[in-house]
């Protein structure tokens, strides 16, 4: 499942995102499959900077659950964690324990981003 939504956020990022879509990767317990990263963002990294990275989102997902207890049960489950940095911000949509698509952007992207994280939502909500 996380392949076909990797495959669909990808497309939808991609087309309405004007250059700001900074990377899309899919992971799961025993594999990470980089979707897409744009090259000045690949320049930033070192090979273990990225898998540092990875590693952090595939942790995310595994502690979803958590998240999920910490909050009544009207919220529902846990689909995105997004975090805020100054320059871009991060998604990512857990499908499992261990397995989910991170998404980057760069930050002002959002400035006119009317709906953009609930239509990716959608888009995992479908697959679901």
């Amino acid at each position: 499942m996380s392949v076909q939504v990797a495959s669909q956020l990808k497309e939808f990022f991609e087309e309405h995102m004007d250059g700001e879509l900074r990377s899309i990767v899919r992971y799961d317990l025993d594999e990470v499959d980089v979707e897409h990263i744009r090259d000045d963002v690949t320049d930033q990294y070192t090979e273990e900077e990225l898998t540092k990275a990875i590693d952090e989102s595939r942790l995310d997902s595994l502690h979803a659950p958590l998240y999920e207890h910490s909050f009544s049960k009207d919220h529902g489950d846990l689909q995105c964690m997004i975090t805020c940095f100054e320059h871009v911000i991060e998604m990512n949509f857990a499908i499992d324990d261990g397995v989910g698509v991170a998404v980057a952007i760069d930050a002002e992207a959002m400035d006119d981003a009317h709906g953009l994280i609930s239509e990716a939502r959608n888009i995992v909500l479908e697959e679901q």
